[in-house]
């Protein structure tokens, strides 16, 4: 980090140094050819480097005069240079930009279980409104200048200027405590070189792919992706089912879309066992909590139940999906250790 920020200002760092020099260059100069002490010294060659053209602290002798010559010829580039450095490094939003980008990394550095996404095209920008309206903390990775823009637009949007195919950056977007990875990349090539990567880092990383080619899914798949995503496939699909079942997709899109006063479909995992067995029961018959379980991933490897029925046992690391509000879901989550 110290190198890096040593880079970025270098300039500034420079033009600091020039001016510094050309001060102490100055007063020691007038203290030993004019006699001054330190505070006229310093207001002498600060009046002479600038130009102002103020009356100096006393007559100069002919040697105080040869020396104001050198200085002024010797410094008159050089301080103008350092001077509009600096004023250009602050006007022009520079400065305020890289400590913008350190307070970023700082706040990307806490993130623990979170998501990272790759590239912030149409399905990059759709996946991390999803994630918003869920309260999942992520980090977008993207390197395109247009696309940057929006995301720093975007308020609390974390993201890195960074090239998603760079393994230094997946480290930067600490990948190594993420829970999954989202990358939308258009090239299907740079995908599959992303979730190899990410593989890698964190064998237990969820990783979901966007691929174009159908022939590219199975290479993903082998690459280390739990999902593999066809946009043009799954939008097809889409409209087809709006024409055959117009009504079941308008209740699932509706489903998909999460409010507070609305139903919506959960996913939940039990994390926590009780003494006393829990019953699919037991989660729906809370006072004032109208919840529906529609569906169970059992932890152990016996796949899905669908509308179990009342008297299933839920054990721990089961999955349940819930019909519900979110305040009625968040009874649920207290009370039964739910995540």
């Amino acid at each position: 980090m110290f190198r890096q920020t040593l880079t970025y200002f270098k300039g500034f760092y420079l033009s600091i140094i020039i001016l510094a020099g050309i001060l102490v260059f100055g007063i020691l100069g007038y203290m030993y050819f004019e006699d001054y002490v330190l505070l006229d010294a310093f207001y002498m060659t600060l009046i002479t480097v600038s130009t102002v053209g103020y009356k100096e602290v006393q007559p100069l002798s002919d040697s105080g005069k040869l020396f104001t010559s050198f200085l002024i010829l010797s410094s008159f580039g050089t301080f103008a240079y350092a001077a509009s450095s600096i004023g250009v490094g602050i006007l022009s939003g520079k400065y305020r930009y890289y400590f913008k980008n350190y307070r970023l990394e700082q706040e990307i550095q806490k993130l623990k279980n979170h998501v990272i996404i790759c590239g912030y095209g149409n399905n990059g920008e759709s996946a991390a409104q999803h994630l918003i309206t869920h309260n999942l903390p992520f980090v977008v990775l993207e390197k395109d200048s247009a696309k940057l823009e929006s995301l720093r637009e975007a308020k609390n949007m974390l993201y890195l200027e960074a090239d998603a195919i760079d393994e230094s950056n997946f480290l930067k977007a600490g990948i190594e405590q993420a829970k999954a990875i989202i990358t939308t990349l258009p090239s299907d090539a740079d995908n599959v070189f992303v979730v190899l990567t990410a593989r890698q880092l964190n064998p237990n990383l969820t990783i979901i792919s966007r691929a174009t080619n159908p022939k590219t899914e199975a290479k993903l798949r082998f690459a280390g992706a739990n999902n593999v995503i066809m946009p043009d496939r799954v939008g097809g699909n889409h409209m087809a089912a709006l024409v055959t079942t117009p009504d079941v997709n308008e209740f699932l899109d509706k489903l998909s879309l999460s409010s507070d006063d609305t139903v919506n479909l959960e996913e939940l995992i039990v994390t926590a066992q009780n003494e006393k067995q829990i019953l699919v029961s037991d989660l729906e018959n809370i006072e004032n909590c109208l919840v529906r379980i529609i569906g169970i991933k059992k932890a152990k490897g016996k796949g899905y139940a669908l509308n179990p029925k009342r008297n299933v046992v839920i054990e721990n690391g089961d999955k349940i999906f819930i019909l519900g509000q979110k305040e009625h879901t968040g009874l649920l989550r207290k009370k039964f250790g739910l995540a």
